[in-house]
């Protein structure tokens, strides 16, 4: 069902996540300077910036590795997954270390940025589905 998903539906649901996580890590920062913890916003941007930086990368990787006959290579482009994730952590824990809250800013930020990406696409999934089965319905009742 879902082999005909929309690419062009893709490509919206990583700008609505981008855009709404820029939207909530403002808030969040906001948030953190209200609270007494101004260490904390810089952190939240910086992971959000790791976080789009890393999805806009494994585009990039998932097309370099993928041939014209739509077979991923896998070793390489696990060995690119976790590249990307390990230098995410690193940085993470690095600042945890060095600077706790900014490192707590940097882990929520990364965390902000899939949340908002899971739900976008959930939401783009059950939309899309809905008007697949509606689709499919009117299609029914046309044959009949």
């Amino acid at each position: 069902m879902l082999t005909a998903f929309p690419l062009t539906e893709i490509d919206r649901v990583v700008r609505r996540t981008v855009y709404s996580t820029i939207a909530a890590g403002i808030i969040g920062a906001v948030i953190a300077v209200v609270l007494g913890q101004p260490l904390v916003a810089p952190g939240l941007a910086l992971g959000i910036g790791l976080a789009v930086a890393n999805h806009r990368v494994f585009q990039s990787s998932a097309l370099r590795f993928t041939t014209p006959e739509g077979v991923i290579s896998r070793k390489p482009f696990a060995g690119s997954v976790a590249l990307r994730l390990g230098a995410c952590t690193a940085v993470a824990i690095g600042l945890l270390i060095v600077e706790r809250p900014v490192g707590w800013g940097v882990v929520a930020g990364l965390a902000l940025f899939q949340a908002a990406m899971l739900l976008n696409a959930i939401v783009s999934l059950v939309h899309y589905q809905r008007q697949d089965i509606g689709n499919l319905g009117t299609s029914e009742v046309a044959d009949e």
